[in-house]
């Protein structure tokens, strides 16, 4: 197999407890993750050629920066790979909007790359290679719903949820985790008693109005002081269906949770030409 093509999906937090700041300068979370429908499509192409090629229709990913790029190089390196890759990433997730795109791409990277290269790692294998590129990236190699622990590495799967429907809108400017990190540190934002027990409930009972009324994220506070056109987007959502609306990861993406396909549908065609990123989803 010389070329290979996969969906890499964005995720949204349904919870995020910010917990204690480590030496390593990273912070344990609480969160429940889910992927959704919304991707990227990534084709990987082996080459003969000792070399790592970025390809995108968004230019600015076509760089060494790129978590794909880290990816592929770390694992070249690693298991000292002869030939090199071609990446081309079909962008459509938003840059720095709290939906994962980059950990996601990079995640993808590792699997298809593992299968590629004939490497044979196992699942808990590439779980610990991707925690070198980001604290998000274990969360992509196992998908689904997950309930995340530690600093992203710790991953307990929930197998028990409905497929749920969300609006999705970004406010059109980008949010760097380190520095929404910063933020929160800097506030000295005392913290809350996690609220995953109560959404892992609603997803195992098919509960969404339960659902609606669990949905926290710590980053909230101090998003919308900095943001306060996201509290807006929060109110839009609710004035048109939404049973509730959270900040998804570090932001600046919000997530509308409707009761059916019928209302997120409504919500959207009502929104969608307010805001320069409006997207229908569901849960993958």
């Amino acid at each position: 197999m010389n070329l290979l093509t996969m969906k890499s999906y964005a995720k949204i937090n349904l919870t995020l407890n910010i917990l204690k700041k480590l030496s390593s300068g990273y912070h344990n979370i609480e969160s429940v993750m889910q992927q959704i429908e919304l991707a990227d499509n990534i084709t990987f192409e082996r080459l003969a050629e000792e070399q790592i090629i970025m390809q995108s229709n968004n230019p600015s990913l076509e760089n060494e920066d790129n978590l794909a790029y880290k990816a592929a190089e770390l694992l070249k390196q690693r298991f000292k790979v002869k030939g090199g890759i071609k990446i081309n990433i079909e962008k459509n997730v938003p840059l720095s909007s709290g939906l994962g795109g980059g950990s996601s791409n990079a995640a993808t990277a590792l699997m298809a790359l593992n299968r590629l290269w004939k490497l044979r790692m196992k699942e808990h294998e590439l779980i610990k290679v991707g925690v070198e590129l980001g604290s998000d990236v274990p969360f992509f190699i196992i998908g689904g719903t997950a309930l995340v622990t530690g600093i992203g590495d710790k991953i307990k799967p929930v197998t028990r949820y409905p497929k749920l429907n969300y609006v999705l809108i970004n406010p059109g400017y980008r949010v760097s985790t380190e520095s929404a990190y910063n933020a929160f540190d800097k506030a000295k934002i005392k913290p809350k008693k996690p609220k995953t027990d109560g959404v892992v409930k609603a997803l195992a009972n098919s509960d969404v109005k339960a659902l609606g009324n669990s949905v926290s994220n710590d980053f909230e506070e101090v998003m919308f002081k900095k943001h306060k056109d996201l509290k807006d987007i929060k109110t839009n959502m609710l004035r048109n269906g939404a049973l509730n609306a959270v900040l998804s990861g570090s932001g600046p993406t919000m997530i509308g949770i409707f009761n059916s396909i019928y209302e997120a549908r409504e919500a959207y065609f009502k929104l969608k030409d307010d805001y320069p990123f409006v997207f229908l989803t569901k849960t993958v």
